[in-house]
C-alpha cells in the first residue's frame, strides 16, 4: 500500500510540474528586399526552393505596428523540420540594415553540407559577399571534431555559416543535410535571464573568454577580439542554438523594424501567451506590436513581436491544439 501510494504521490508531482513556456519553434525569418532575388539566391546556391505568394490577413498591420503595410513571402522547407520565412513588406517605406557579425542582434543560419566547395563556388558565382577573412574555408572545432566553415551573406546581408560535415544516418539528400542557428549577444546574462527565464530555453555556457584565432578568422573579427557563447536547443521541430558575445572590438546593437530588409527574426510557439507577454512587459521588454497588445491572427491564433535583449525581433504565439491530435507549429505563413 506505501508503495502504492508514494508511486501515485510521485506521479501527482510529475504531473504538476509546469509545463516550459516554449511549446515549440515554428520557423526563423528574415525580411528581403526583393522575394523574387532572394530565392533565386538560395535555389541557385544552396538547391532550396519556395513558392512565392500574397499573405493578406489584415492582421499583419497590426502585428508588425505598420499602417497599411502588405506581404509578399515564401516559406522555405529546410532539412530536420526547420523553415525558413522570406517576407516581403511593401505600400510604405523601409529600411535596409547590414549588421556586422560582432554586432549584438546580428543573426546567422548555419548550414551543414556535403560539399563547402561547391557551395562557396556557387556563392561567389552569385556575388555573394564573403565575410571570413581570407575569403576561404577555415579550419575550426566543433562537437565532431574539425571541421572547415566559411562565413557569407546572403542578398540581405543575412549571415549563412557553411560548415562541411559528413551526413549522418537518414539525412535527406542535397548538399545542405542539417541547419542550426547562431545569434550574436550583448551579454550573456541578459540573454539568458530572458530566453531562459521568460521563455524556458536552456542556455548553458562557459563565463570565460576565448581569443581561438579560427574563430575570429571565421566571423572575420580583428586580432585580440575575445568572446565566450551559450548554447541551447528550441523544442519541436528541436533546433540548436547558439548565441556569442564578443568584447575587445567596437560593437552597435542592431535592431531594424519587422518590415525592413536585412530583419532577422525568431516564430515562437507558447504554451500560454498571455502569461509569458505579461511577465516580458512587467520587465520592461520592448512590444512591438500595435500598443503593445496581442493580436488576433484569426484560426483561433493569437501572436505579437517583441524585442529581445539583443535587438533581434520575436514574434510569439499561441493557438489551440487542433481537436483529435497534438499542437501544430504555426502553418498560417
Amino acid at each position: 500500500m506505501k508503495k502504492i501510494s508514494i508511486g501515485l504521490f510521485l506521479a501527482a508531482i510529475a504531473t504538476a510540474q509546469p509545463a516550459s513556456p516554449t511549446k515549440a519553434l515554428s520557423h526563423f525569418i528574415h525580411a528581403v528586399d526583393d522575394l523574387d532575388t532572394t530565392l533565386a539566391f538560395y535555389n541557385n546556391v544552396f538547391g532550396l526552393k519556395g513558392n512565392p505568394s500574397d499573405f493578406t490577413n489584415p492582421a499583419v498591420p497590426l502585428l508588425t505596428n505598420a499602417p497599411g503595410v502588405t506581404l509578399r513571402l515564401s516559406m522555405l522547407a529546410l532539412p530536420g523540420g526547420m523553415r525558413l520565412e522570406l517576407t516581403h513588406f511593401k505600400g510604405l517605406e523601409r529600411k535596409a540594415g547590414q549588421a556586422k557579425y560582432t554586432d549584438p542582434g546580428a543573426a546567422s543560419a548555419v548550414f551543414y553540407v556535403r560539399d563547402i566547395d561547391t557551395a562557396v563556388a556557387n556563392a561567389k558565382k552569385a556575388n555573394a559577399p564573403i565575410v571570413t577573412t581570407g575569403g576561404g574555408p577555415v579550419e575550426i572545432t566543433t562537437a565532431k571534431g574539425k571541421a572547415r566553415s566559411i562565413i557569407l551573406r546572403d542578398p540581405d546581408g543575412f549571415f549563412l555559416q557553411l560548415i562541411q560535415e559528413t551526413p549522418g544516418a537518414g539525412a535527406p539528400e542535397g548538399n545542405v543535410h542539417r541547419v542550426s542557428l547562431a545569434y550574436t549577444m550583448e551579454n550573456a546574462d541578459a540573454t539568458r535571464a530572458f530566453y531562459t527565464g521568460k521563455l524556458g530555453i536552456e542556455l548553458t555556457g562557459s563565463a570565460a573568454y576565448s581569443k581561438d584565432p579560427a574563430m575570429l578568422q571565421l566571423v572575420g573579427a580583428p586580432a585580440g577580439t575575445e568572446f565566450r557563447k551559450l548554447s541551447g536547443v528550441i523544442p519541436g521541430p528541436p533546433a540548436s542554438v547558439e548565441f556569442t558575445e564578443f568584447r575587445g572590438v567596437p560593437r552597435t546593437k542592431f535592431h531594424l523594424r519587422v518590415r525592413d530588409p536585412g530583419a532577422p527574426a525568431l516564430c515562437i510557439q507558447v504554451n500560454d501567451e498571455t502569461a509569458t507577454i505579461g511577465q516580458m512587459k512587467a520587465a520592461g521588454v520592448n512590444i512591438i506590436s500595435k500598443d503593445g497588445e496581442i493580436v488576433d491572427f484569426g484560426g483561433g491564433t493569437h501572436t505579437i513581436f517583441v524585442e529581445d535583449p539583443n535587438g533581434m525581433n520575436l514574434e510569439i504565439f499561441e493557438r489551440p491544439a487542433p481537436q483529435g491530435g497534438a499542437g501544430k507549429n504555426k502553418q498560417a505563413k
